[in-house]
Formats: structure tokens, C-alpha cells, sequence
């Protein structure tokens, strides 16, 4: 290959061209942009009427909804129970007692009870200073028109002013009723303070409230002799504004011009007065200032689109292309998997996808040859790889039926092709030749599942495999052999050992029971009798255990509630999980599932993950029992502890019969329990014998989880005996000689 050529030099089209067009358009962008917002504001100008007019408006509508929330407050007071019977009572206190709280709660400034003849019962005057309720009575408010028109017109939702001793405040009313009677009036009231703050958050002007006889109430204003004289209300004015809205009229407050919009007090049913909402003159100067602002704010979004756009052409064209440069000096480098990965929606586009288009050729032809001598060594290591990962005997077969090849693992266990023909394991294949299980290797599939063939003195389980090709014909059959003659004398002198133990134990029982017919009450005949039973019912459950079959299974089912079943395994380990410090925790998400079952194999099964659980928990520990709940007709359960886990390499194994890990704490202490190894292979047994199924998930350090599954049954049945104990919370202790006799 040549040394690198190096690339000619050149200016960019974007200094070239377009940097110098960026900077044009955006000055005149920016200058265009600041005059027209000028000329287009100088028209948009808001005349001081519309704003008054707008404002008066947002005036009403803001005293319509202080009316309704001032109406709906006082007819909770007349609707909550009891007030209408106080009132009857003429109980005061009762009247505290019911509406304190609620008042407080609303942060209402005035709430008054009055009975029938408008004498007051109950007055709650907030007082600012104290931040409390000023309580009164016997107030005679017969002659206050907001009552009167309850009382008389029978409005609902009259509305008034009332003075106090410190302030006016704007009152609702509503009648209060007893059935059909009317026995009071409720009376909520707001300060004119608050509500002219109120009024004034919907408007963009100052506010002035006059009273029903024309006099200044309120105003947002500053109060001083000059402001008080300023808006003094001629008579006429004030007539003519209770008859409708009035023109905007001028008025010199502090030394400014103000033009006021008079309007009539509508709260509720009743016109109270007259609002005046005043602008000041200064709002040409303020119209005048934002317009400039906008233009400058025009001027500076049109710099900004000017800059979006040339940012938008530059990474269309400019970098487009200077990637289509980059790629080629890359390619011409010998980097051959550089490409543009650009789409031909325009000329550049269709150049990067041109030089796209001959970079993949090249390579193609390139990795076509690779490629050639990568399958064939592939295909020899694969078969190689797939023969040396099996460690037992292997025998490959034709479709025919005939050996082609025996690795020596086989030959030893069999001998010769003479005696693969007569010990049957040829007929492995013969009747599941179509049906493909599990891939246990690529290009291998399961036929059907492992059986033992007994060979001479050995024993052989032996597993199929169909071998398929690439086009998924089947070309031939693997026979995988694995010598369980260990395997099998194992079990049988386990037989044999229980056997020797049922035989053994016999004349212990016969001498505790000859012992306990003569002394009772001895302690060594009861003791020699307590270790018989236990040794009885050892032996019997190892033997049961150790050979569970569905059939027998079958035979003992009968429907269990699952609650109690769990409970009980719960209460029976309960006292082995303290000793080690560890806590045993039920949780039942779901009660009153039924599962049909042999409740001894089960509460053995279950009890097994309880302990293995406990025995590789640290103390300190937490092992939870759950009912997770139902799916599919399952009754879902699940054993977890937070015990030093299992490693990755051993899980696959712990199902295995005899198999026993190598558990180590965190801090790498080996961890050695008793036991033989077959407890999980047992418990899983128990449970597909039910129809069930099971699984463990792990990790080291970190815990342990042991699903299960048991199908449901219904409901009905026997109706099953309550224990003498609640199950929910805690576990509890059950007596021995119970379990014993369950047993």
C-alpha cells in the first residue's frame, strides 16, 4: 500500500458564502422586525374605556363568586345538624359547640345565628389581633334589612352590610329550617377590607366601594384628607350609577389624573352600593413603553429564527458534505466499515449513498471470502466442541438405524456394535423418531426422556438426540450414555438400611411399651418411649419420603385450606427459627384457596424448605412463609430467606438426589449442616406428585427464593374444624403430643 496521500486545500463554501449571506439577512431581519412591531403597535394601543370597561367587568364577576362562596358557607352552617334544633332550644351553646370548629376551618370573619324574631343567638366575630372568636348574643337584628328579607320576603341569599364596633362587614343570608318551619336565619360575613382585595386581584385598576346612602366604605387608595375629598360622591352621580354604568369621568387624586367608571354593587339579589374602578393618564407612557419593548423583543426573535435557519442550512449542506469527505479520506485509509449513512433525499444525499453503496461491495467480496473459510472451520470445530463437552459415552447413528461412530466413554460401558444391538438401547429412536424436545446442543434436540438399560453388572441411563443440518432435515441420532450402576447400588442399600432399621427398632418399642405397662410414671420408661415413637415415625417417613410416587400421593389427598395448612408449618418450625435467632414471618395476600392434597406429604415437603431456609439464614435473619395469590388454577406460595444464597454453578444441582453445595458465609466460612442431600429432591417429588410444579431462584449473599405451585380445588366439602387459636399475626406454639397425633 502508498503512504497516505495527503488532501488538497481549499476554502469552505461556508466561509465563502455562507457566513457573509448569515450576517446580511440577519441585520435586516432585526431591523425589519423592530419597525414593524412599531408600526403594528402604534394600532394595537388600548383605549382607557376599554379598560375600565373590561375591569368593571372582572369587578362583577369576582363579587358574583365571593357571593356564591359566601352563601355556600352559610348554608353548611344552617344544613349541619343540631343548629336547627339549638335554635328551637334557644341553646347558645350548643350553637358554639356545633359551628366554632367548621367557622375556624373555613376561615370565616363573621358568623351569626339569629332564631325567627331576628334576636341573635350565637355571633363569632374573628379579631385580628387576637386571632380568635369574639363571641356575642342577644344582639336584637330584627331591624337589619339582610334579615328582614329573610325573614319577611323569604329570600335566599339575602345580602347587607352591617357596622360592628371596629368594622363593616358584607353579610349573606339564609334562612334556617326546620322541615318546613322557619326557625332562624344563618348570617356569614367577610370584612370590606378583605373583600375589596379580594374584588381588586381580578383588576388591573384601583377600587372604590360606596355604601348603600352614597358614603366612601372603602377604597384601594391611600386614606388622607385629599383622597377622601377626591372621591366624594356628588348625590346625582351616585343616583345615576345605582340606575347603571356611568361614563368614565375624570378625578385628581395626588396630584394625577384618573378617569373612574361608575358601576352599580350587585351582591347576590341585592345592589348594595356603587363601585368605581379609576386608570390612571400615565397609561399612553406605559403604551408607549411596551410597545418599543415588543419591538425590541420582535427584533431579537427574529435574530434568533436568522440563527436557527443558518444553523439548520449548515447542518444540511455543510456537514453533510463534510462528512461525505471525511468517509472517503477514512475508506481511502483502509478503515473499510466507515460509511455515511446518509438517505438520497437530495444530490448530497445521493453522493453518501453512492459511496455507501461501493464501500458495502467492496466489503462484501471481502468478508464473502472470510466467510468461506471461517464455515468450514467452524463446522469441524463444532462437532469437535459438541463431542468433547459431553463427558459420557456418545453413539451416533444414521437414519438407517446404523452406528457410524462410538467414542471410547461408549465403548467402554458397551463393549462392542454387537452388543449395542442386543442390549436394546438401539430401539432408544424407534418409536419417537418425529418428535423433537428441548435443544441440548446445537443441532441436537431431545427424543424423548432418559431410561436405564442394565447392561452385564452396570446400569446405564441413556438419552436420545436427534442431530439436524441447516436446512432442519434430520441427518442422523445421538445416543448419550452415562454410567448410574453407583447411583443405583446407593439407593438400594438405603432400601436395605431401612430396612435394618425398621428391624432394629422393634425391640426398643416392645421394651419401652413392656416398661411403661409396669411403672408408668418412671422417668426412663417414658423417655425410653418418647425416643421409640420418634424413631418409629423417623423411620416411617424416611421410608414413605424416600420413594413418593403420584399414586400414593393420590391415595391420602383430601381438600385443604391452604391458610391452615401454611399456618401450621409454620407454628411446627417456629420454635427451631427462634433458636437460630432467625424470624419466621407469614404473609398471606390471598385467604380461603383449597388445594387437594396429602396434608402430611405436603406440611413434610413445605417444612423441608422451611429448613433448609433456616439452616443457611445467619441468625439475625428473615425467612417469610407467602401465599402470593392464584393464576391459571394454581395457588401460588413461595419460601424466601435472605440466608447466604446459592452459587451459580451449584443451583442447576440442588434437585439432584444426594447432591450437596458448598455454602460459605459472607465472610468465607464453610457452612456445615446435617443431612443427606435428598431433602430437595423429595420436596420437589411431593409436590409434582400433587400435580405441581417448583422452582428456586438465588444469589449469593443475597438470599434465596423457593417457588411453588399447587392446583386449586373448590371451596366445598367437609366443613373443616376451627383451631382452638388465631392464625393471623404471630405464629403460636402447638402443643407435641398434638403434632404426634396429626402425624
Amino acid at each position: 500500500m502508498t503512504g497516505a496521500v495527503n488532501p488538497p486545500r481549499f476554502v469552505s463554501l461556508q466561509w465563502r458564502l455562507l457566513l457573509p449571506l448569515f450576517a446580511v439577512i440577519l441585520v435586516v431581519a432585526m431591523a425589519g422586525a423592530y419597525l414593524l412591531a412599531n408600526t403594528v403597535g402604534d394600532k394595537l394601543v388600548i383605549p382607557q374605556e376599554n379598560i375600565l370597561l373590561s375591569s368593571g367587568s372582572a369587578i362583577a364577576d369576582r363579587a358574583a363568586a365571593l357571593y356564591q362562596r359566601q352563601r355556600q358557607e352559610a348554608q353548611r352552617a344552617a344544613f349541619t345538624v343540631g343548629v336547627a334544633e339549638a335554635i328551637r332550644n334557644q341553646d347558645a351553646e350548643a350553637l358554639q359547640t356545633l359551628l366554632d370548629g367548621p367557622a375556624r376551618l373555613a376561615g370565616l370573619d363573621s358568623l351569626i345565628i339569629t332564631d325567627a324574631s331576628g334576636r341573635e343567638l350565637l355571633g363569632l366575630l374573628h379579631v385580628t389581633h387576637r386571632d380568635d372568636y369574639a363571641v356575642s348574643t342577644g344582639t336584637d337584628l330584627s331591624g337589619e334589612p339582610v334579615v328582614r328579607d329573610v325573614l319577611d320576603a323569604g329570600y335566599i341569599g339575602a345580602t347587607g352590610l352591617l357596622r360592628t364596633p371596629e368594622n363593616t362587614l358584607l353579610y349573606t343570608a339564609v334562612p334556617v329550617n326546620d322541615g318546613a318551619e322557619l326557625v332562624g336565619v344563618a348570617l356569614v360575613g367577610q370584612r370590606l377590607e378583605a373583600v375589596l382585595a379580594d374584588i381588586r386581584s381580578s383588576a388591573v385598576v384601583d377600587v372604590t366601594l360606596y355604601g348603600p346612602d352614597g358614603t366612601l366604605a372603602r377604597t384601594t387608595f391611600p386614606l388622607n384628607d385629599d383622597t377622601l375629598t377626591a372621591l366624594a360622591l356628588p348625590p346625582d352621580t351616585f343616583n345615576a350609577a345605582l340606575a347603571g354604568a356611568q361614563p368614565a369621568q375624570p378625578v385628581m387624586i395626588g396630584g394625577q389624573t384618573y378617569q373612574s367608571h361608575y358601576t352599580p354593587f350587585q351582591f347576590g339579589p341585592n345592589v348594595l352600593g356603587v363601585t368605581a374602578a379609576a386608570v390612571s393618564d400615565t397609561l399612553p407612557a406605559l403604551a408607549e413603553m411596551g410597545r418599543q419593548i415588543t419591538g425590541l423583543v420582535m427584533a431579537l426573535v427574529a435574530g434568533a429564527v436568522v440563527i436557527v435557519v443558518f444553523a439548520g442550512i449548515n447542518l444540511l449542506i455543510v456537514s453533510r458534505a463534510n462528512r461525505i469527505t471525511r468517509v472517503a479520506r477514512e475508506l481511502a485509509a483502509g478503515q473499510s466499515f466507515r460509511r455515511t449513512g446518509m438517505a438520497a433525499t437530495d444530490e448530497i444525499g445521493a453522493i453518501g449513498q453512492a459511496l455507501d453503496r461501493y464501500a458495502d461491495y467492496v466489503q462484501e467480496r471481502q468478508d464473502a471470502l472470510r466467510a468461506s473459510l471461517r464455515r468450514q472451520r467452524r463446522e469441524a470445530e463444532h462437532l469437535t466442541a459438541v463431542l468433547e463437552a459431553l463427558p459420557d459415552g456418545v453413539i451416533v447413528q444414521d437414519n438407517d438405524g446404523r452406528v457410524i461412530l462410538m467414542n471410547e466413554t461408549a465403548k467402554k460401558m458397551i463393549g462392542s456394535h454387537r452388543i449395542f444391538r442386543s442390549s436394546g438401547l438401539g430401539d432408544l429412536t424407534a418409536a419417537i423418531t418425529d418428535t423433537l424436545g428441548p435443544v441440548i446442543a446445537p443441532g441436537l434436540y431431545m427424543l424423548g426422556d432418559p431410561r436405564r438399560v442394565e447392561l452385564d453388572d452396570k446400569m446405564l441411563s441413556a438419552q436420545a438426540a436427534a442431530v439436524l443440518d441447516l436446512s432442519q432435515a434430520r441427518v442422523g441420532t445421538v445416543i448419550l450414555l452415562r454410567d448410574v450402576t453407583q447411583e443405583v447400588r446407593l439407593e438400594r442399600a438405603r432400601d436395605a438400611l431401612l430396612n435394618r432399621f425398621v428391624q432394629a427398632q422393634k425391640p426398643v418399642a416392645d421394651l419401652a411399651r413392656a416398661e411403661a405397662s409396669r411403672q408408668p410414671q418412671a422417668p426412663l420408661p417414658r423417655e425410653l418411649a418418647r425416643h421409640a415413637v420418634t424413631l418409629q415415625k423417623l423411620i416411617a417417613e424416611m421410608r414413605e419420603l424416600s420413594g413418593v410416587e403420584a399414586p400414593g400421593v393420590r391415595d391420602g389427598q383430601r381438600r385443604l385450606l391452604l391458610d391452615t395448612l401454611i399456618w401450621t408449618v409454620a407454628n411446627e418450625w417456629r420454635q427451631i427459627a427462634q433458636a437460630a435467632n432467625v424470624t419466621l414471618d407469614v404473609v398471606i395476600a390471598q385467604k380461603g384457596l383449597y388445594v387437594l392434597g396429602d396434608e402430611r406429604r405436603l406440611r413434610w415437603a413445605i417444612g423441608n424448605l422451611v429448613d433448609n431456609a433456616i439452616k443457611y439464614t445467619p441468625p439475625g435473619g428473615k425467612i417469610s412463609l407467602d401465599i402470593r395469590g392464584e393464576t391459571n388454577g394454581y395457588a401460588l406460595l413461595r419460601v424466601r430467606d435472605n440466608g447466604v444464597g446459592i452459587a451459580p454453578d451449584e443451583l442447576p444441582h440442588v434437585f439432584t438426589r444426594f447432591f450437596r453445595g458448598s455454602p460459605v458465609t459472607p465472610a468465607g466460612r464453610a457452612i456445615h449442616v446435617p443431612g443427606m442431600g435428598q431433602g430437595l429432591t423429595v420436596a420437589r417429588q411431593i409436590i409434582e406428585a400433587h400435580g405441581g410444579r417448583v422452582e428456586i431462584r438465588s444469589k449469593p449473599e443475597q438470599g434465596t427464593a423457593v417457588f411453588f405451585a399447587l392446583p386449586l380445588t373448590a371451596s366445598v366439602g367437609l366443613e373443616l374444624p376451627a383451631l382452638p387459636v388465631d392464625l393471623d399475626g404471630e405464629t403460636v406454639q402447638i402443643r407435641t403430643h398434638d403434632l404426634l397425633r396429626d402425624a
